[in-house]
């Protein structure tokens, strides 16, 4: 038996992460924030001395995250757990941000966070957040939502 999917996908601040919340919470399926993936990459990069430019060295750091994205009793947060450890402000900054979409230019770390990406698939089920989530990760998906909103309202909620 195959393990359901549901996609959600569309740009910044349009409430992916919001709905993928939500619906992972109420179904009892995994989560899998993609976007904060490649800020744990960044992250990574940072406390293991790897240079932004250095794509295969970063590539091998994606194939080694450990994570998993823990709910909280209410629903309302993704806490990032990486080797362990509970990490969570430190991926928000705009920094940290900047950096993941650098990273997220390298085609050997598009494709080593693949196969993570995949990896969430279990059961009772997944609901994937982020961009190309139906359309390259998982184009099998049950469900495939893309989400819009005004340029207004996506910067409002940034």
């Amino acid at each position: 038996m195959q393990v359901p999917v549901i996609a959600i996908d569309g740009p910044g601040g349009v409430g992916k992460g919001t709905l993928s919340r939500h619906l992972a919470g109420h179904l009892g399926f995994h989560l899998l924030d993609s976007g904060a993936l490649y800020r744990l990459v960044a992250l990574g990069a940072k406390e293991q001395s790897v240079a932004l430019d250095d794509e295969q060295g970063l590539a091998d750091l994606g194939r080694q995250l450990d994570v998993e994205f823990r709910l909280g009793a209410d629903d309302e947060i993704a806490r990032p757990v990486l080797r362990g450890r509970l990490v969570g402000e430190e991926l928000r900054s705009e920094r940290c941000g900047d950096n993941a979409s650098r990273i997220a230019g390298y085609p050997r770390v598009r494709e080593a966070l693949l196969a993570r990406q995949r990896a969430f698939r279990r059961p009772p089920g997944l609901v994937a957040d982020g961009r190309d989530m139906g359309s390259v990760v998982f184009p099998d998906a049950e469900l495939k939502i893309f989400l819009t909103a005004s340029v207004e309202e996506r910067a409002q909620r940034r």
